[in-house]
């Protein structure tokens, strides 16, 4: 399978970073409180889709570890410019220029409770996961490299819920359970562990009816979010990761009913959008708020999403596309 000619992980993608968007909006904005719980739905769809569509490009680390730079390489110049871009906007809005901007730097602002002072780039706590997961997870392909693929990541796995497992029996903060960088890593190697199985787990009946039940599994929990137990927070994280997967699933399903061109285009660039979509919302956010006269009107919405789509596509094709055009032409060291 290749996940670049699968126009409804596109869209999958696309709903993925607008419904973000959408979701601080009316969190942020509007203080309709149940979109911030919605929101953590949107965020898992990232993790779990980057985990699976950069399933190839880790196995060919894992088959020649010399592939492993290039790895490196390629990530950095895909993720790090637009992010290094978006943490000055950020910094320059807030005048916030200190020890919390370096850790942002380094991506490590969430690597223990409370390490920063003013969280002013909120969103960048998924980006720090998925950072050192590109970091990470390469080390242990190459140093366990005699080890079959999928075993390497089951270890990596049950490394991360031995640290989850000695976070929650302490006294534990249920917020920093979900955004700590090194609690969250599993997500991305479950989105790879989807793409190995995905044949074997693709079953629409079975799909549906695992989506329908870890959603009444997290809306059952979700009523007092802020005061579960350590148990109840780890089925709670357990059971979005898992109605993650379902719903990407069910999505590549989708790609039978999105072959005209236009669909495919159109959702091409919601795609392509998405990283600068997660990055600067929050700026767009903050501009409207500035205005009393744009919030009390009824198209406030249309005129922010709208906002962010015009300014998503120009970053796109002004900044994002130039750098991924001019990077090298690295050559996998299996590549015929």
């Amino acid at each position: 399978m290749k996940e670049n000619n699968i126009t409804s992980l596109d869209l999958f993608r696309g709903i993925a970073g607008y419904g973000v968007a959408i979701c601080h909006f009316y969190y942020y904005l509007l203080n309709i409180n149940d979109f911030q719980f919605y929101s953590f739905f949107f965020v898992e769809f990232f993790f779990i889709l980057s985990g699976f569509v950069l399933y190839p490009q880790l196995l060919k680390v894992y088959k020649d570890t010399r592939n492993t730079k290039i790895f490196y390489l390629r990530r950095l110049f895909r993720t790090i410019p637009p992010y290094l871009l978006a943490l000055i906007l950020y910094s320059i809005l807030f005048s916030k220029f200190d020890k919390d901007t370096l850790k942002y730097l380094f991506f490590i602002q969430n690597i223990s409770e409370n390490f920063i002072n003013f969280d002013y780039f909120y969103v960048a706590w998924s980006l720090s996961i998925e950072e050192f997961f590109y970091f990470l997870f390469p080390v242990f392909l190459v140093v366990f490299n005699k080890k079959k693929f999928v075993h390497i990541i089951f270890f990596f796995i049950s490394i991360i819920y031995c640290i989850k497992i000695i976070y929650l029996i302490q006294d534990f903060d249920s917020e920093f359970y979900r955004v700590g960088t090194f609690l969250r890593l599993d997500s991305i190697a479950f989105g790879i562990l989807t793409r190995i199985y995905y044949k074997k787990i693709k079953n629409n009946f079975i799909n549906i009816i695992s989506l329908l039940f870890t959603a009444l599994l997290i809306f059952l929990f979700a009523q007092d979010e802020k005061n579960l137990s350590s148990i109840e927070l780890f089925l709670f994280i357990l059971g979005i990761q898992f109605f993650s997967i379902n719903a990407i699933l069910l999505f590549i399903n989708l790609d039978r009913f999105l072959s005209h061109k236009l669909l495919k285009s159109f959702f091409s660039l919601l795609s392509k959008q998405t990283y600068s979509v997660y990055l600067f919302h929050f700026i767009i956010l903050y501009l409207i708020s500035l205005n009393e006269k744009l919030l009390s009107t009824n198209f406030t919405i249309y005129i922010y999403l709208t906002t962010l789509f015009l300014f998503s596509s120009l970053f796109y094709y002004a900044f994002e596309k130039n750098i991924i055009k001019n990077r090298p032409n690295y050559k996998y060291a299996t590549d015929e």
